[in-house]
Parts: structure tokens; C-alpha cells; sequence
């Protein structure tokens, strides 16, 4: 009777033993098959966040009346359908010459307290104003600093209320990525206005921009109210099977016209520099 006894405890511990086992097992093909799946759905996520950007960008190229939106688009939510699942994009106008985006100014020389960096701070009423009066013999620039290598073929300047006279007359935007050598892509002559945006073809690896003036109206300084390197800013989130995954991406605009130097260039052709792709 006791061996029978024994032998039915033994029969069912072995039996609880092998039913940890297989629910154990059962358990973790269980677990990685929803890994699978998850990394699945995340890589296509991924994917159609990619998917996204390209499309935005394709938008910021081409004219409205070529179907695109033009290189003024921006939009704080359009969500488009692919496939199995879909993006969502946000578009923002962009300007790498702030102080906020980590870029920082100087000048040939600053009178009293308007120093350099006043005209990268965001605020349309401070400005930067040259100690002495700019011609050909000495003129005077301001010189901003990206912390990293663009391509832009698009710039602005304006000067505060009241200071036409003060206003860049005869000027050139000169581009450089090492601040000894600099290229000119802009020269102008006789400029009458407060508030102007020139184009160029596309400048590559730019990392120091700088507007150098000559003459101005008034028997003083030039003043700068706001200086800016416009570009546009894409963010896409790409969704599949409840997963999200989000890329960022700061790109030159351009609206698909020809390239004045190289025939075809466009801006959207460097290389990304402020890709993340952190998972939602």
C-alpha cells in the first residue's frame, strides 16, 4: 500500500514537473513571437516614417501647380495612407542662423551694446549695428556659425523700423566651412529695401554665413535687425499595427527651380544632419 502511495506521488510530481515545462516553453514561444511581431511592426513603422519625410519633401520641391505645395508649406498635422499603414507628417519653417538652434555671431565691429548676436536672437526689435560707417576700403560684416556642415541657398536680412538709412545698400552673402576661405553667392548694388530674402544656388558644407556690407545711406553704421538661413523643418511619424517611430529632419528648401551654378542641385541633396529615430 505504501509503494502504491509512493509511486502516485511520484506519478504526480512528475506530471506537475512536466506541465511547468511545457507551460514554460508554451509561455516563451509565446513571448517571441510578439518580439517578432513587435520588430516587425516597428520596422515597417520605421519605414513608413522614411516613407514620410521623403514625401514632404517631394511636397517642398515641387509647385503647386505641379501637384506639390511649394517650398512655403507647412502644416501642423497631414496624415497620408500606405500600404498597411501610414504617416503622419509636421512641417515647420526653419531657421539654423538663432541662437536657439546652437548658432552664435560675431562682427567686424560692434558700437556700444548692439553687439553681433542681437541679430540671431529671435526678437525683431534688437539688432546689431557696426561701430563705423562700411565701404569697399572697410567694410563691415557679421559673421554667424552653424555648429554643424549645411547646404542653404536661401537667405534673409532686415533692419529695425526707422533705420532705412542704416539699411545693407551695397552687400554681398559669402559662405565658408572653415572661416578663412569664403565664397560669394550673393552680391548686390544699390539694394532701397528694409527687409530682403536672396537666392543662390545650393552652397555645400556651409558652416560660417556671412553678410558683408559696403555702403549704406546714413554717415554711420549698418544696422541688422534679424539675420536668417531659411530652411525647412519635417517631422514624420510612421504608424503599423499600433507601433509609432518618429524621424526629424532639417532640410534646406527649394522649390525645385534649376540651379543657377550647377544646372540641378538641388538643396535636399546633403546629407541628413539631425536624424532620431527614438521609438514612440
Amino acid at each position: 500500500m505504501n509503494r502504491k502511495g509512493m509511486v502516485l506521488v511520484l506519478t504526480f510530481i512528475i506530471m506537475v514537473t512536466l506541465t511547468v515545462i511545457t507551460a514554460s516553453f508554451l509561455y516563451m514561444t509565446s513571448v517571441q513571437t510578439k518580439g517578432a511581431g513587435y520588430v516587425l511592426a516597428s520596422t515597417r513603422a520605421l519605414w513608413l516614417a522614411e516613407a514620410g519625410i521623403q514625401k514632404a519633401v517631394w511636397y517642398l520641391k515641387t509647385p503647386l501647380a505641379s501637384g506639390g505645395k511649394g517650398e512655403n508649406w507647412v502644416t501642423s498635422a497631414t496624415t497620408e495612407n500606405l500600404g498597411a499603414g501610414s504617416y503622419t507628417l509636421e512641417v515647420e519653417s526653419w531657421d539654423w542662423a538663432l541662437s536657439a538652434h546652437s548658432a552664435a555671431a560675431s562682427a567686424s565691429s560692434t558700437s556700444g551694446k548692439q553687439a553681433a548676436g542681437l541679430a540671431i536672437d529671435g526678437s525683431d526689435t534688437t539688432y546689431w549695428q557696426s561701430a563705423s560707417r562700411p565701404s569697399v576700403g572697410t567694410p563691415q560684416y557679421i559673421t554667424v556659425t552653424f555648429p554643424y556642415g549645411l547646404s542653404i541657398n536661401k537667405t534673409r536680412f532686415f533692419v529695425p523700423k526707422n533705420s532705412s538709412t542704416r539699411a545693407p545698400k551695397d552687400y554681398m552673402w559669402q559662405v565658408s566651412s572653415d572661416n578663412i576661405t569664403y565664397k560669394t553667392v550673393v552680391t548686390k548694388t544699390n539694394n532701397s529695401e528694409t527687409d530682403v530674402t536672396d537666392e543662390f544656388a545650393v552652397a555645400a558644407d556651409v558652416q560660417y554665413l556671412r553678410l558683408r556690407v559696403t555702403r549704406v545711406s546714413a554717415n554711420s553704421g549698418v544696422r541688422v535687425s534679424t539675420l536668417e538661413a531659411l530652411g525647412s523643418k519635417v517631422t514624420s511619424i510612421g504608424t503599423a499595427s499600433l507601433m509609432n517611430r518618429k524621424i526629424e529632419r532639417t532640410v534646406a528648401i527649394h522649390d525645385g527651380k534649376v540651379a543657377v551654378a550647377d544646372g540641378n542641385s538641388t538643396a535636399y541633396d546633403q546629407r541628413d544632419w539631425n536624424e532620431i529615430v527614438p521609438a514612440l
